[in-house]
């Protein structure tokens, strides 16, 4: 058979790349991130870099599937392409692997939901652990406020303060957007598993509980970083 590649398993293929190319690009660029933000298993599970490895490692794995002799290269392919990384890997293989794992429905819907319940922990934790950079960040910017105001600031030093804080927001409205893309992922897999006639209500319920943590992180980054735009400093 000189059709080694099927169609699922090339598409599955060049996703992977794209996604290890664009989780390379959002590292490079300048900006000294507090290391508080980028260190501990938190930071890595919500961040597209944390992916980077899992994206590789599944590339590698569906690309074994096409030259095994599985009997099924596509369910091998897709088992493969999301083998450690979650939704983040795309909603979609993610959902061929559930259903060729778990052929009964109420099994695979409950893999979603200990998903969903572990994602919300974890981004509840990543939440309490950002939350002191985030006032310290708050307090800074509004002692520069202050001396701006008040015509008392040291230009140098304070722009190198506002720098290190706007390194600080666009790292972590970055992960936001993951985070975003994650619950996105998940109500694709909630539609598509609706449209197949299966229940998903409670699989809804813990998505809404997810989606309200995430809620909640975009309100503690917007409380912190509202004065990072309005503060001009000479640089």
């Amino acid at each position: 058979m000189l059709n080694i590649f099927p169609r699922r398993l090339g598409i599955a293929i060049v996703a992977l790349i794209t996604s290890v190319f664009l989780a390379g690009c959002q590292n490079m660029g300048g900006g000294d991130v507090d290391p508080r933000l980028t260190s501990g298993e938190d930071a890595k599970f919500f961040s597209k870099s944390g992916l980077q490895a899992c994206a590789a490692g599944a590339l590698a794995g569906a690309l074994a599937c096409a030259v095994s002799n599985s009997g099924n290269k596509a369910a091998c392919m897709a088992i493969a392409a999301v083998a450690g990384c979650g939704v983040g890997a795309g909603a979609n293989y993610l959902l061929d692997s559930r259903r060729a794992k778990y052929a009964n429905n109420e099994q695979r819907i409950d893999s979603f939901i200990e998903d969903v319940q572990s994602d919300n922990k974890k981004l509840q934790t990543r939440i309490q652990n950002i939350n002191v950079v985030l006032r310290e960040n708050q307090q800074t910017l509004q002692q520069l406020q202050r001396q701006v105001a008040s015509r008392q600031i040291d230009q140098r030093k304070a722009k190198q303060e506002l720098d290190r804080i706007k390194a600080n927001k666009a790292y972590l409205e970055k992960e936001l957007a993951d985070i975003n893309a994650r619950v996105d992922g998940y109500q694709e897999i909630i539609e598509k598993e609706r449209a197949s006639g299966v229940n998903t209500r409670k699989l809804q319920v813990e998505l809404a509980q997810l989606s309200r943590t995430r809620d909640s992180m975009k309100r503690e980054l917007d409380a912190a970083y509202a004065l990072s735009s309005s503060i001009k400093v000479e640089g």
